[in-house]
This record gives structure tokens, sequence and C-alpha cells, in this order.
């Protein structure tokens, strides 16, 4: 009698529809057996309802070797962020061994050594889109550097200066394993954004939104705060001069914080227009035509030029901002405007149907909004709307606004270094090299989901991150 027919067996004995001995009879089988059955699956079940497994039943048998306790020593310090005393604790407490700092210091030494080796073979020359950025530890400049696309960390080096000359001469490194972006993604470093200008003088390098957006918003929320104050302050004077109607000091202040409060609440609601115009209309993706939107960029500016005879506070150094990083902040729109163009060869049709249908995509395809203004553009196109819908998104999907992507990894870097006193000796190398080799767990985009940088920049599979250091995993017996 095979599995299936023992089973079947047992849930029969186990349901009760039928007596012992007929399911025996059915089956040829003795009574004896057809307890035995039903007891076994009686077990089965009790121990998958168990609230209290046994704590002392062995799972699987493990052979401790130098070698797995020198891969669960890099395994703590890069994957569990821990540092060299609390590994030597855990060690100690969970394995009974006895282990030294200068003992897990050689461990990671030999691994930097061969995340080094295999730096000098990687290629370079599939990355396009870069975001660079500085962060410091304890006081000294780290130059990091991001594939936008796959999120290959290609340059993460701990300097002693981030003048134009180190930035130039790390980029410049990175151009002998082909590298060769399209364009750049940053701030206004003036280190980075001059040592770019040497190493790549015809890659535009365009202002990260995030940033500018960042300034804005500190404004906004500073003048919002004084309107509050202001309206404060009139409530109180309004107040006193009700109390004591005939103080003509009182009456006075009266006056002087109903003329604040209005300065106040007028330079409020104008900043929040405008920045909510930078936001929903000119730098956002989905938005008007290239010189539709310069022209609206210019207006913002010359806005914030009235609110400064107003309160040059702030206001001053923020239009001055605006000012200058016009064509930087608004790079991404030349870059849309290049990929709409490629799209209007594609179907032949005008420019001003593919930013039609990029402005189309500021309603949500499920809102009566959306469906009121595709009408024209369905009645213009016809059956190649989808098509040049979906082409319209891939476009927006595909163009970086911000430098997110390196705020993200200056982060992750930041909890490494939060527990040591120093990031050289190559610690920064096979901590870039941990990283680009390890596979994302999740993510919102389906290339990146259960794969590493390594693999999206290249296209092609690599084994284990441990496996490449030179060692053998232990892999449970079936």
């Amino acid at each position: 009698m095979n599995a299936e027919q023992k089973k079947s067996v047992a849930v029969a004995a186990l349901t009760g529809t039928k007596t012992v001995t007929q399911i025996a009879i059915e089956n040829k089988s003795s009574r004896k057996f057809v307890r035995g059955q039903k007891a076994k699956a009686t077990d089965a079940i009790d121990a998958a309802f168990d609230p209290a497994p046994n704590p002392d039943k062995v799972l699987f048998l493990l052979p401790v070797t130098q070698q797995l306790m020198d891969q669960l020593t890099l395994s703590l310090l890069l994957v569990c962020k821990g540092s060299y005393r609390n590994i030597t604790t855990l060690l100690n407490d969970v394995f009974d061994y006895a282990t030294s700092p200068g003992t897990i210091a050689a461990i990671v030494s030999s691994a930097v050594k061969k995340a080094q080796q295999i730096h000098t073979m990687e290629d370079l020359s599939g990355i396009k889109v870069t975001a660079n950025d500085e962060l410091f530890h304890h006081n000294k400049p780290i130059l990091s550097g991001i594939d936008t696309q796959s999120l290959y960390c290609y340059l993460l080096s701990p300097e002693t200066h981030r003048d134009e000359v180190t930035w130039a001469i790390k980029l410049m490194e990175c151009q002998q394993k082909g590298f060769n972006p399209e364009r750049t993604l940053g701030d206004d470093a003036g280190g980075l954004v001059s040592g770019h200008k040497i190493a790549f003088p015809n890659v535009p390098y365009h202002y990260d939104i995030f940033h500018l957006y960042r300034g804005l918003m500190d404004l906004r929320r500073f003048f919002r705060n004084r309107l509050k104050t202001a309206i404060t302050e009139g409530e109180y004077f309004l107040q006193q001069s009700q109390k004591w109607p005939k103080d003509i000091r009182t009456r006075q202040q009266r006056i002087d914080t109903q003329a604040n409060e209005t300065k106040a609440r007028t330079i409020s609601k104008t900043l929040d227009t405008l920045i909510s115009w930078l936001d929903h209309d000119i730098l956002n993706k989905a938005g008007p035509t290239k010189n539709q939107r310069r022209e609206l960029y210019n207006f913002v500016v010359d806005e914030f030029k009235k609110l400064e005879i107003l309160e040059p506070h702030r206001i001053s150094v923020m239009r001055i901002t605006l000012e200058n990083k016009r064509e930087a902040a608004l790079g991404f729109v030349d870059v849309l405007e290049v990929k709409f163009a490629a799209i209007r060869d594609q179907f032949s049709i005008s420019m001003e149907s593919v930013w039609s249908m990029c402005v189309l995509q500021r309603c949500h395809a499920m809102e009566y909004q959306y469906v009121l203004r595709s009408e024209l553009l369905e009645a213009e196109l016809g059956d190649r709307f989808d098509a040049i819908e979906d082409a319209v998104i891939a476009a927006l999907y595909s163009t970086e606004r911000t430098s997110s992507m390196i705020e993200n990894l200056n982060g992750r870097v930041r909890k490494h270094l939060y527990y040591r006193q120093e990031c050289g000796r190559g610690f920064l190398d096979l901590l870039r090299f941990y990283f680009n080799h390890t596979h994302f767990l999740r993510s919102t985009r389906a290339e990146r989901h259960k794969k590493s940088p390594a693999e999206i920049l290249s296209g092609k599979p690599h084994p284990h991150w441990l496996e490449m250091l030179g060692f053998e995993r232990f892999k449970r017996a079936a």
C-alpha cells in the first residue's frame, strides 16, 4: 500500500463515516493496521497544533568549522551591522567560542582583499544616469556615487578633502572601468560640481530637485509660523485695547500688529501659491511643455522678487537659488523632450499630442477628470492611444529628477559606521561589495525584485556574496 492509500485510510478512520472493520475490508487490511494509520494521523495533527513544541528537539546538526565561524563573523559585521566587541560577545555567549577584535580584523582584512580584487574587474559602462553626494564620518568626507537604475554603488571612498581635484581624480579612476554616464544628479557642493566638469565636461550635471524642495518647504514653514505668531499677537492686543480703550500706546500696538498680520498673511499665502505651482506644474514630470515650464519658472522668480521687497529675510536667499538653478533644476525636462521626440517619430504624431498625453498623466486613470481630458486625445489618436500612453508613461518612469537613491545609500552607510571609530583600511570597499552583491528582498520595481544591483547592471547572475569571497556555504541535508 503506497503513501496516498495509507493517507486515505487514516482520513477515513478519523472522520468516522465508516467503521474500522469496513475500512479494513475495503482496503484488504487488518483492523490493527487501520488503527495504526489513525494514530499516526492523530499524532501529526497534535504536533501541528501543539502550542508548546519541545525546545530541546534537534532541528539539524551543524558542523562548526573555522570557515563557518569566519562566515558568521562577516555576516554579523555586514548583515547585522555589529561592532567587533559585540561580535566577540555573541560568539562567546552563544557558541562558547573565544575570539578577539584582532582576529575579527584579520578576517575582515582577508575579505577586503578579495572584494578589492573583484572591484578591479567591474564593468561600469552600463551606467547611464548617476547620483553623487558626500557624507561625513568624524568630520572626514566620504565620496559616494550610485547608478540610479540598478542602484549599483560605483564609488564609496574615504578622503581627507572633498575639493574639485579629489572628485575629479575619483571620477577619472572610474572612467578606466568604462564609466561614462549620460547625465548626473547632485546637490550644489562646489567640489562635486567642479570635479564633475573636469572629469566629464560634456555630461550635463542636473540639480537635485529634493534639495530645492527642502529649501522651499523650510521657507514656507517659516512664514506660516510667522503668520501664526502675528495672529496670536493681534488677538492679544485686541483684548488689551478692549480692556484699556483710552490707552494710546495699546491702541498703537494694536494697529502695528494688524499691519504685521496683513503683511505676514500676504507673504505666506503668496508663497503657498508659488510653491504649489513649482511642485505641481513646473517641477512635476507630468506637466506642460519645456517652454511653458520655463515661462512659469521665470514668473515665479519675478514674484519672489516682489516678495523680497516686502521681506528680504530668507526670501532673498531662496530667490537667488531659484534664479541660479533654473537650467539645472529643469534639466529633466530636456531629457523628457528627447524621449518624447522619439515617441513622436515612432508613432508619426505631433509633439503637442505627446505633451498632451504627458499632462494627462496628472490624472488618475480611474478618475472622472481623466475621462474628460482623454476624450479629445482618443478621438485624435484612435487605436494608437494606449500604445502612445504606455510609451509616455515609460519615458516618465525612467527619467530621474532627484538623487534620493544616493541619500538612501548614505543612510545605509551611516548605520554601518555608527559603532566604528574609523572607516579606513578597506572597510568601505568591503561594504560596497556587500551592497552591490546582496539581493533586494523586496522592491516596488519588478526588475529589482530578488536581484542584486550587480545582476541588474550586468544582466547576469552571480554567486552568493559569501561564495564570491571564497567561502563554501553550509547546506542542510535533504
